[in-house]
């Protein structure tokens, strides 16, 4: 084994994949969903948006995230995913049933059609509740649907001008108002609180930390918010939990690729409070534990597969075989990771296709689709094309070796 081999770190290959990645990875979307799904900051931020009095009716420490139920064949919401859905039971109900949902729309921009899309997401709901009555034998001439609370949380640059009622995005004809159907929503306003005003909660102190970021994540206010050394030390007394520090990771992705103004000194000293946080020096990994799992993997296979080929083709070939191996496994995991927060959970006859990519030119096609493409179909349409590929590559390689035998 020559010098470069002994010399050249393993880790290199996590930087191949971190690069991939680091850009695109976590936007104002998968940061809110990532951060609301753990559930000592969603309870903390039920305790702090929901109406006083309907707070003291729920029992919130057993609130559900139920983000996952809804993400499935039956109730598609591939292409009208909800950013979030809570279940909470009421307090002392004799019944499990008796309960309450809150539906969550994240925005960072005006929609005008947000109610109708929240009352889209709504529905599954309905059919979750009414399919699971008749099956469990409670659908009756009494039967009752659980509330369903719509709440937009805003977080742009300016306040919220869209409606929060959904009979203002039908068209107004006199004489029918009150038969056109209606809810309404309300909502958060992140873009008008002062950072005092911010859920300031000792169990899920991460809840104020992503609210103050995501508050001044577009413009100048991210540089002075760093440089203030007490920015992160909230997050000191849960430093040892693993849910915090995946969102140490997570925070310093999020900002480093979603913060426009961000300067190279803010970057280092974003850098710096991490690490002086959690102890550890590179907080902005970028890969998911699916990765870092088929990495190793790849790793492992290049030392026991490869190593008894050395012989042939030399040992440094063979260990960088295995691992470019494990690492294409561990990329194609995260590009249907990026999916599955993008569509809804991707069936299994979905991701074999994928799965049997080698080749990491294409599957970096296939990330850069994963990234930008609006609908599954429009995923699957270039899978399709990208498999074309690699079968005539397959084709002509084929080709050659036979015109080298003749």
């Amino acid at each position: 084994m020559n010098k470069k081999t002994k010399t050249r770190p393993l880790y290199s290959w996590d930087k191949t994949i971190e690069k991939q990645f680091a850009k695109t990875i976590v936007d104002h979307d998968i940061f809110f969903e990532m951060v609301f799904q753990i559930k000592r900051i969603a309870c903390a931020f039920m305790r702090f948006v929901l109406p006083e009095q309907l707070q003291e009716q729920l029992d919130i420490d057993n609130l559900r995230i139920e983000i996952r139920r809804f993400r499935n064949e039956k109730f598609n919401f591939r292409e009208a995913l909800a950013d979030m859905v809570y279940e909470i039971p009421f307090k002392n109900a004799p019944d499990k049933h008796i309960k309450i949902y809150i539906v969550i729309e994240h925005k960072s921009y005006d929609y005008s059609h947000t109610m109708s899309q929240l009352f889209g997401y709504e529905q599954p709901i309905i059919n979750n509740e009414i399919a699971l009555a008749k099956k469990e034998k409670r659908y009756t001439k009494d039967f009752k649907l659980p509330p369903v609370i719509l709440l937009i949380f805003h977080h742009g640059q300016t306040p919220y001008n869209g409606s929060t009622e959904l009979r203002d995005e039908f068209l107004s004809v006199e004489g029918i108002e009150k038969y056109i159907i209606n809810q309404k929503a309300f909502v958060y306003e992140l873009y008008s609180k002062d950072k005092n005003e911010l859920p300031d909660d000792p169990d899920a102190p991460e809840l104020y930390v992503a609210l103050q970021t995501m508050q001044v994540i577009a413009d100048e206010e991210i540089n002075k918010m760093l440089k203030n050394k007490d920015f992160l030390k909230k997050l000191k007394s849960r430093a040892n939990d693993p849910e915090c520090r995946e969102f140490g990771r997570l925070l310093g992705m999020y900002i480093v690729d979603k913060a426009r103004c961000l300067t190279q000194e803010s970057k280092e000293q974003l850098n710096q409070q991490l690490q002086e946080v959690y102890g550890e020096k590179n907080m902005r990994n970028t890969l998911s534990p699916i990765a870092k799992r088929y990495i190793a993997i790849g790793k492992e296979e290049g030392k026991e597969k490869w190593i008894a080929k050395g012989i042939e083709e030399g040992i440094e070939k063979g260990i960088e075989k295995g691992m470019t191996k494990g690492i294409a496994q561990g990329m194609i995991e995260c590009i249907i990771s990026v999916l599955d927060v993008k569509f809804g959970e991707i069936s299994e006859t979905f991701r074999k296709p994928i799965s049997t990519i080698i080749d990491i030119d294409r599957i970096q096609e296939l990330i850069q689709v994963a990234k930008t493409c609006k609908t599954i179909d429009e995923f699957n349409n270039k899978l399709n094309s990208v498999k074309q590929k690699v079968k005539i590559n397959a084709s002509k390689k084929l080709s050659n070796i036979s015109a080298e035998l003749l």
